[in-house]
Protein backbone atom coordinates (compact mmCIF):
# COMPACT_ATOMS: atom_id res chain seq x y z
CA UNK A 1 0.00 0.00 0.00
CA UNK A 2 2.75 2.22 1.11
CA UNK A 3 4.76 1.76 -2.12
CA UNK A 4 2.40 2.26 -4.61
CA UNK A 5 1.20 5.34 -2.39
CA UNK A 6 4.79 6.74 -2.68
CA UNK A 7 4.99 5.88 -7.11
CA UNK A 8 2.01 7.38 -7.67
CA UNK A 9 2.51 10.52 -5.34
CA UNK A 10 5.83 11.02 -6.17
CA UNK A 11 4.74 11.99 -10.18
CA UNK A 12 2.43 14.73 -9.17
CA UNK A 13 4.13 16.52 -6.22
CA UNK A 14 6.51 19.09 -7.14
CA UNK A 15 7.32 20.23 -3.59
CA UNK A 16 10.12 18.92 -2.10
CA UNK A 17 8.27 18.06 1.33
CA UNK A 18 4.84 17.80 1.64
CA UNK A 19 1.64 15.74 3.67
CA UNK A 20 -0.49 13.87 2.90
CA UNK A 21 -3.52 11.61 3.69
CA UNK A 22 -3.27 7.79 3.22
CA UNK A 23 -6.36 5.72 4.84
CA UNK A 24 -7.00 8.57 7.39
CA UNK A 25 -3.64 8.89 8.21
CA UNK A 26 -1.34 11.50 7.54
CA UNK A 27 2.02 10.63 6.09
CA UNK A 28 5.12 12.89 4.35
CA UNK A 29 6.69 12.36 1.01
CA UNK A 30 10.13 13.54 0.54
CA UNK A 31 11.84 13.89 -2.78
CA UNK A 32 15.05 14.10 -3.57
CA UNK A 33 16.23 17.95 -3.83
CA UNK A 34 18.80 19.46 -6.17
CA UNK A 35 21.71 20.03 -4.88
CA UNK A 36 23.15 23.73 -3.29
CA UNK A 37 25.86 24.98 -5.06
CA UNK A 38 29.27 24.47 -3.81
CA UNK A 39 29.77 28.22 -3.35
CA UNK A 40 27.18 28.33 -0.97
CA UNK A 41 29.60 26.93 1.72
CA UNK A 42 32.30 29.29 0.62
CA UNK A 43 31.73 31.66 3.61
CA UNK A 44 31.34 29.64 6.10
CA UNK A 45 34.53 27.60 4.73
CA UNK A 46 36.38 30.53 5.20
CA UNK A 47 35.21 31.47 8.75
CA UNK A 48 36.28 28.36 10.10
CA UNK A 49 40.03 29.00 8.42
CA UNK A 50 39.89 32.61 10.16
CA UNK A 51 38.72 30.90 13.45
CA UNK A 52 41.09 27.94 13.16
CA UNK A 53 37.76 25.98 14.23
CA UNK A 54 37.24 22.95 12.26
CA UNK A 55 33.89 21.90 13.80
CA UNK A 56 32.62 25.13 11.86
CA UNK A 57 33.38 23.42 8.36
CA UNK A 58 30.34 22.82 6.52
CA UNK A 59 29.02 19.31 5.39
CA UNK A 60 27.72 19.75 1.89
CA UNK A 61 24.38 18.41 1.03
CA UNK A 62 24.82 16.62 -2.24
CA UNK A 63 21.13 16.73 -3.27
CA UNK A 64 19.81 14.22 -5.80
CA UNK A 65 19.75 10.77 -5.20
CA UNK A 66 22.62 10.34 -2.75
CA UNK A 67 21.18 12.83 -0.09
CA UNK A 68 17.55 10.10 -0.18
CA UNK A 69 20.06 7.17 0.28
CA UNK A 70 22.05 9.19 3.36
CA UNK A 71 18.53 10.18 5.10
CA UNK A 72 17.06 6.76 4.70
CA UNK A 73 20.70 5.18 6.14
CA UNK A 74 20.61 8.03 9.04
CA UNK A 75 17.20 7.68 10.23
CA UNK A 76 17.58 3.48 10.34
CA UNK A 77 20.71 3.94 11.94
CA UNK A 78 19.83 6.23 14.65
CA UNK A 79 16.61 4.46 15.39
CA UNK A 80 18.27 1.24 15.86
CA UNK A 81 20.18 3.45 18.56
CA UNK A 82 16.99 4.12 20.24
CA UNK A 83 16.21 7.38 19.55
CA UNK A 84 13.24 9.25 18.35
CA UNK A 85 13.33 9.98 14.40
CA UNK A 86 10.46 9.41 11.48
CA UNK A 87 9.40 6.05 10.66
CA UNK A 88 10.00 5.21 6.88
CA UNK A 89 6.61 3.95 4.91
CA UNK A 90 8.34 3.00 1.71
CA UNK A 91 11.33 4.45 -0.15
CA UNK A 92 12.59 4.41 -3.61
CA UNK A 93 16.09 6.19 -5.03
CA UNK A 94 14.01 9.16 -5.58
CA UNK A 95 11.98 10.13 -2.29
CA UNK A 96 10.76 8.32 0.93
CA UNK A 97 7.33 8.21 2.52
CA UNK A 98 7.77 9.06 6.15
CA UNK A 99 4.49 8.69 8.86
CA UNK A 100 3.90 11.60 10.87
CA UNK A 101 5.45 12.20 14.25
CA UNK A 102 1.96 12.86 16.03
CA UNK A 103 -1.38 11.67 16.00
CA UNK A 104 -4.83 13.89 15.21
CA UNK A 105 -5.23 14.33 18.86
CA UNK A 106 -2.07 15.36 19.40
CA UNK A 107 -0.39 16.78 16.64
CA UNK A 108 3.48 17.35 16.48
CA UNK A 109 4.80 20.97 15.72
CA UNK A 110 8.31 22.18 15.49
CA UNK A 111 10.31 22.88 19.00
CA UNK A 112 10.85 26.61 18.08
CA UNK A 113 6.70 26.91 17.11
CA UNK A 114 5.69 25.68 20.22
CA UNK A 115 7.85 27.96 22.33
CA UNK A 116 7.04 30.56 20.09
CA UNK A 117 3.25 30.01 20.76
CA UNK A 118 3.19 29.96 24.37
CA UNK A 119 2.62 32.37 27.10
CA UNK A 120 3.06 29.73 30.01
CA UNK A 121 6.71 30.03 31.85
CA UNK A 122 6.28 26.73 32.79
CA UNK A 123 5.51 24.98 29.60
CA UNK A 124 8.65 27.23 28.08
CA UNK A 125 10.66 25.71 30.49
CA UNK A 126 9.41 22.24 30.31
CA UNK A 127 9.86 22.19 26.59
CA UNK A 128 13.43 23.11 26.48
CA UNK A 129 14.18 20.81 29.19
CA UNK A 130 12.57 17.67 27.32
CA UNK A 131 14.16 18.72 23.86
CA UNK A 132 17.16 19.68 25.50
CA UNK A 133 17.14 15.96 27.56
CA UNK A 134 16.59 14.63 24.15
CA UNK A 135 19.58 15.76 22.76
CA UNK A 136 21.73 14.79 25.32
CA UNK A 137 20.24 11.16 24.68
CA UNK A 138 21.78 11.14 21.57
CA UNK A 139 25.31 12.02 22.41
CA UNK A 140 24.66 8.85 25.52
CA UNK A 141 23.98 6.22 22.31
CA UNK A 142 27.06 7.65 20.53
CA UNK A 143 24.86 9.48 17.99
CA UNK A 144 24.65 12.38 16.65
CA UNK A 145 22.27 14.58 14.15
CA UNK A 146 22.36 16.32 10.99
CA UNK A 147 21.43 19.87 11.22
CA UNK A 148 20.02 20.19 15.31
CA UNK A 149 17.95 23.22 14.33
CA UNK A 150 15.16 24.01 15.80
CA UNK A 151 12.75 23.49 12.92
CA UNK A 152 14.04 20.13 12.69
CA UNK A 153 12.85 19.10 16.56
CA UNK A 154 9.45 18.08 16.68
CA UNK A 155 7.66 17.97 19.79
CA UNK A 156 4.30 16.43 20.92
CA UNK A 157 4.13 16.80 25.32
CA UNK A 158 5.70 13.99 26.15
CA UNK A 159 8.18 12.80 22.95
CA UNK A 160 10.93 14.57 21.09
CA UNK A 161 11.70 13.55 17.30
CA UNK A 162 14.38 14.59 15.38
CA UNK A 163 14.22 15.12 11.11
CA UNK A 164 15.97 16.09 8.33
CA UNK A 165 18.79 14.02 8.03
CA UNK A 166 20.18 14.62 4.21
CA UNK A 167 23.64 15.01 5.41
CA UNK A 168 25.80 13.08 7.68
CA UNK A 169 28.18 15.26 9.60
CA UNK A 170 30.61 11.59 10.21
CA UNK A 171 31.97 12.49 6.73
CA UNK A 172 33.77 15.96 7.51
CA UNK A 173 33.71 15.77 11.52
CA UNK A 174 35.20 13.14 14.36
CA UNK A 175 32.25 12.37 15.98
CA UNK A 176 32.87 14.38 19.27
CA UNK A 177 32.67 17.46 17.26
CA UNK A 178 29.66 16.50 15.16
CA UNK A 179 28.04 16.11 18.66
CA UNK A 180 29.34 19.72 19.74
CA UNK A 181 28.37 21.04 15.93
CA UNK A 182 24.62 19.77 17.66
CA UNK A 183 24.82 21.82 20.27
CA UNK A 184 26.24 25.02 18.62
CA UNK A 185 22.79 24.30 15.78
CA UNK A 186 20.60 24.15 18.19
CA UNK A 187 21.28 27.21 20.11
CA UNK A 188 22.07 29.28 17.48
CA UNK A 189 18.73 28.44 16.21
CA UNK A 190 16.87 29.35 19.23
CA UNK A 191 18.87 32.80 20.30
CA UNK A 192 18.05 33.84 16.72
CA UNK A 193 14.74 33.20 16.32
CA UNK A 194 13.59 33.61 20.05
CA UNK A 195 15.28 37.63 20.80
CA UNK A 196 12.61 39.44 20.53
CA UNK A 197 10.59 36.98 22.79
CA UNK A 198 12.21 38.01 26.25
CA UNK A 199 10.01 35.44 28.14
CA UNK A 200 11.44 32.31 26.31
CA UNK A 201 14.86 34.08 26.43
CA UNK A 202 15.13 34.69 30.07
CA UNK A 203 14.67 30.89 30.50
CA UNK A 204 16.75 29.10 27.40
CA UNK A 205 19.83 30.39 29.17
CA UNK A 206 19.47 28.36 32.40
CA UNK A 207 17.59 25.66 30.61
CA UNK A 208 21.42 25.36 28.29
CA UNK A 209 23.33 25.46 31.23
CA UNK A 210 21.66 22.54 32.86
CA UNK A 211 22.01 20.35 29.53
CA UNK A 212 25.24 21.37 29.16
CA UNK A 213 26.08 20.45 32.74
CA UNK A 214 24.57 17.00 32.05
CA UNK A 215 26.21 16.56 28.67
CA UNK A 216 28.60 13.87 28.02
CA UNK A 217 32.10 15.15 29.46
CA UNK A 218 33.92 15.31 26.21
CA UNK A 219 31.29 17.03 24.56
CA UNK A 220 31.02 19.60 27.06
CA UNK A 221 35.22 20.05 27.26
CA UNK A 222 35.16 20.58 23.82
CA UNK A 223 32.11 22.88 23.46
CA UNK A 224 33.80 24.88 26.16
CA UNK A 225 37.40 24.58 24.42
CA UNK A 226 35.91 25.93 20.83
CA UNK A 227 33.83 28.71 22.74
CA UNK A 228 36.36 31.55 23.38
CA UNK A 229 37.13 31.20 19.97
CA UNK A 230 34.03 31.67 18.78
CA UNK A 231 33.30 34.51 20.78
CA UNK A 232 35.94 36.29 18.75
CA UNK A 233 33.54 36.99 16.35
CA UNK A 234 31.85 40.03 18.70
CA UNK A 235 34.85 41.98 17.12
CA UNK A 236 32.75 41.98 14.58
CA UNK A 237 29.39 44.99 14.31
CA UNK A 238 26.74 42.31 13.72
CA UNK A 239 24.07 44.59 15.57
CA UNK A 240 24.89 46.93 12.74
CA UNK A 241 23.84 44.61 10.13
CA UNK A 242 20.56 44.12 9.54
CA UNK A 243 17.97 41.29 11.03
CA UNK A 244 20.42 38.73 10.52
CA UNK A 245 23.48 40.66 12.31
CA UNK A 246 21.77 41.37 15.06
CA UNK A 247 20.46 37.40 15.33
CA UNK A 248 23.95 36.71 15.45
CA UNK A 249 24.99 39.72 17.78
CA UNK A 250 22.56 38.36 20.30
CA UNK A 251 23.37 34.83 20.33
CA UNK A 252 27.04 35.77 20.60
CA UNK A 253 25.98 37.46 23.74
CA UNK A 254 24.36 34.76 25.24
CA UNK A 255 27.30 32.70 24.17
CA UNK A 256 29.54 34.84 26.38
CA UNK A 257 27.10 33.99 29.10
CA UNK A 258 27.71 30.70 28.72
CA UNK A 259 30.77 31.25 28.71
CA UNK A 260 31.16 32.62 32.01
CA UNK A 261 28.96 29.97 33.34
CA UNK A 262 29.88 26.50 32.45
Amino acid sequence: MYDHFLLDTLRQQQATMAAHTLNGERVWLKRAARRNSSMAYAPLKLLAAWLKLDVLKPVPNTGGEQSIITEARRIKTLGQAGIQVPTILAQTPQALLLADAGTPEEPAVTLLDKLKRSDDPEQVERTLALSIEALNRVHQHNCYLSEAFARNILVTEDKTVFIDFETDPGQVHPPVDCMVRDWYCFIFSLYGKLYKSPMQCERLTPALLKGLRNANQEVRERFCEILPKLLRLQRLPFRFLGSDGRKISVTLQALAVLNQRL
